[in-house]
């Protein structure tokens, strides 16, 4: 099984940020969005991984 190196070095570094983000989510006077952003990440991170495969491949 293949596993991308940036892929894993990705979770690595939000293992080590998690809290930081996580406080930042949910301040105070969060604005309603920033969940969404943090979704809108993963979700274009996951796309630009997979771009250069091919169907087959997968």
């Amino acid at each position: 099984m293949y596993v991308n190196r940036a892929l894993m070095m990705l979770f690595g570094l939000a293992l080590i940020f998690l809290p930081s983000i996580e406080q930042w989510l949910w301040e105070n006077e969060t604005l309603w969005y920033r969940p969404y952003l943090l979704w809108l990440a993963l979700v274009i991170a996951g796309w630009w991984n997979q771009r250069s495969r091919y169907p087959d491949e997968l």
